[in-house]
């Protein structure tokens, strides 16, 4: 075996590996241009456009978007009423993101098992785990690979629990035919420029439940309406 380039042998790559390499285009960059010059740089007519899309594509009731992903599990989290005491299953290969938003709320993550030929979370890991403080399950879509949503469903149903999936790499996945992020009670995005879909930055959450939806718009403009009824 030939010596590792960290004690003085020659590298195997002779430019870095990198993490990621997004495509954009001169479309995009006219874009970027258009809203710079626009009077509204900020919450403008744009987030209602993406939001609009975003439920085209995914076949979702509601869409709310965010600064990035890590925002949109972290709303999720709080929208799910996670807290002091509870605990909340998660994936145990995934970004940090889906674990720490639970921390955020003040609740537990606990790890579940995956599954050795896709990598995404084992439902039967996770009902092993379930115990009187589980109040929901964070499911990874890892790769883009749309977790077993039907199983995992039934039992968040069994025992009261809410499913938040974390689709961070699954925009346009379907699972059974049904687009990923109309499935679980809420669904987690993000446009990292590592995703499949970029923006630079920003994330959004889709949900079919009109409850959740109100309470996710309140959480991220701080509880500030502007209801004119």
């Amino acid at each position: 075996m030939n010596q590792l380039a960290i004690f003085g042998g020659v590298p195997v790559r002779e430019t870095p590996l990198h993490y990621g390499r997004q495509y954009i285009d001169q479309a995009d960059v006219d874009a970027v241009t258009e809203a710079l010059r626009s009077p509204a740089l900020t919450g403008g007519p744009r987030i209602t456009q993406l939001e609009e899309k975003l439920c085209k594509v995914t076949g979702a009731a509601y869409a709310v978007a965010v600064s990035n992903g890590t925002a949109a599990l972290h709303l999720a989290a709080m929208a799910a009423g996670f807290g002091d005491g509870d605990e909340v299953i998660v994936s145990s290969i995934t970004f940090a993101a889906s674990a720490n938003c639970v921390l955020y709320v003040g609740a537990k993550p606990v790890f579940a098992d995956i599954q050795a030929d896709t990598y995404n979370v084992d439902p039967a890991s996770i009902r092993k785990l379930i115990t009187p403080r589980t109040k929901g399950v964070i499911a990874v879509d890892f790769t883009g690979q749309a977790v077993q949503l039907d199983e995992i469903r039934a039992i968040c149903k069994e025992h009261n629990l809410t499913l938040i999936e974390d689709a961070a790499h699954a925009i346009g996945t379907k699972y059974k035919g049904q687009p990923v992020g109309s499935i679980a009670d809420m669904t987690c995005f993000s446009f990292h420029p590592v995703k499949t879909v970029t923006s630079g930055e920003g994330g959004a959450i889709t949900t079919n439940d009109e409850q959740l939806y109100r309470r996710l718009l309140r959480l991220r403009s701080h509880g500030i309406t502007r209801n004119r009824e």
